[in-house]
């Protein structure tokens, strides 16, 4: 399973709603849902308030991210600054 993150490459911690646009502020670029290196999939939950930024180690845990059931709005992206370790 791919891990969730909670900060920009620098350190910043990310808020509760809008991780997307500070990861693209912080480096990362819109990309095609697609199984490829240093991919995020950032999944926004307005009945829970909250996003989840997932980054996907494995083409398994892209996968699970297309779950057709799922029909919450998802933003993918890569991040060529951000690694696991940082998370």
């Amino acid at each position: 399973m791919g891990q969730y993150i909670n900060r920009t490459s620098t350190g910043v911690p990310l808020p509760a709603k809008g991780k997307a646009q500070l990861l693209i502020e912080d480096g990362a670029r819109i990309t095609h849902p697609e199984f490829q290196p240093n991919l995020i999939c950032v999944v926004e939950n307005p009945v829970l308030g909250f996003d989840a930024a997932l980054y996907c180690e494995t083409e398994a845990d892209f996968i699970r991210t297309t779950h057709k059931a799922d029909t919450r709005k998802k933003i993918y992206l890569v991040h060529p600054n951000l690694q696991p370790l940082q998370m």
